[in-house]
C-alpha cells in the first residue's frame, strides 16, 4: 500500500470487513483532517457502525489499514487506541448511576493518571482530578448539576455528560456515534452547538455518524456517504447535497435538502 497523507488525523486505507457472504465494508478509503468536521452518512444497515467498530478496535479488519496519526493500528487494542487519543464515545458511555454527574467525569479523568491503589480510594483524594472534572462540566454545560447522581438528568443531558467523559481522554479523534440518538429538539440543538464548539475551541477532529440531516448539514465540513458497506460519495455539504447518486441511495429514507 502507498504511504498514508501525511496532513490526515485519520487515513483509513482499503477497509474490508466481511461477516460470511456479508460485505459489510467494501473497500472503504478516506480521510479525517486535523480540525474538521467529517460526517459519516447513509441508509439503516449501510454499515456505518460496522466501520466505526474497526475504527475504534471492536473489531479487526479483514483488509486494509486504519493510519492514525501516521501509525498503522489495525492491531492495537481498543483500551490502547484510546491511549493514543482515538476515542469513540460508545466506549466510555457507561453511566455510573449511583454516582454524581462530577463523580462520572472524574473517573474518567482518573483514567489517564497511572494507578496509584485502587482507583476508587485514590480518585476521591485527588485535587487535581476534580479541578479538571469541574472544569469539564462547565465547558459543557453541566457546572449546575454536579452533585446530582447521573440518573437526575434528562436524555440529552446525559449525552452531554456522555461528551464530557470523551473529552476526559483528551481525545486528537473524536468519534461520535449518532450522539443526538433520543433528543428532543432543544436538546439536539445543545449538543449541535457543543460538537461545533470542539471544533472552533479546541480544532479537534471529529467523525460524525448520524441520521439527523440537519444536525449533519449545520456541522460537517465533509461529509462521506456509505450504502451496502461501499463509499459512494465524499466531498463538501453543498457537493453531496446536490450528488445525485446520494439522492437516489436516501429515496424512502432520508431527503438531503
Amino acid at each position: 500500500m502507498s504511504a498514508p497523507t501525511q496532513d490526515a488525523v485519520l487515513d483509513i486505507r482499503g477497509l474490508v470487513k466481511t461477516f460470511g457472504a456479508l460485505r459489510a465494508t467494501d473497500g472503504v478509503s478516506l480521510q479525517v483532517r486535523p480540525g474538521e468536521i467529517h460526517a459519516l452518512i447513509g441508509p439503516n444497515g449501510a454499515g456505518k457502525t460496522t466501520l466505526v467498530a474497526q475504527l475504534s478496535g471492536q473489531l479487526q479488519p479483514d483488509e486494509g489499514e486504519i493510519v492514525f496519526m501516521g501509525q498503522v493500528i489495525n492491531r492495537v487494542e481498543a483500551h490502547a487506541r484510546v491511549g493514543l487519543g482515538l476515542v469513540r464515545s460508545f466506549q466510555i458511555t457507561r453511566l455510573f448511576k449511583s454516582f454524581s454527574v462530577l463523580d462520572n467525569v472524574a473517573l474518567a479523568v482518573q483514567s489517564l493518571q497511572p494507578q496509584r491503589g485502587s482507583i476508587w480510594r485514590s480518585v476521591a483524594n485527588d485535587r487535581q482530578v476534580y479541578e479538571r472534572a469541574a472544569a469539564l462540566l462547565q465547558e459543557v454545560g453541566l457546572a449546575a448539576r454536579a452533585d446530582e447522581l447521573s440518573t437526575a438528568l434528562s436524555h440529552g443531558e446525559q449525552r452531554v455528560l456522555e461528551l464530557a467523559l470523551a473529552l476526559a481522554t483528551e481525545p486528537r479523534l473524536l468519534l461520535l456515534d449518532e450522539p443526538m440518538a433520543g433528543t428532543g429538539p432543544e436538546e439536539s440543538e445543545r449538543i449541535v452547538a457543543l460538537i461545533d464548539s470542539l471544533r472552533r475551541d479546541k480544532h479537534m477532529a471529529i467523525l460524525l455518524v448520524e441520521h439527523d440531516m440537519d444536525a449533519v448539514f449545520k456541522l460537517a465540513d465533509r461529509i462521506s456517504v456509505l450504502v451496502n458497506g461501499v463509499l459512494i460519495a465524499s466531498g463538501t455539504p453543498d457537493e453531496i447535497r446536490n450528488d445525485s447518486q446520494v439522492r437516489a441511495a436516501y429515496l424512502g429514507d432520508e431527503e438531503l435538502s
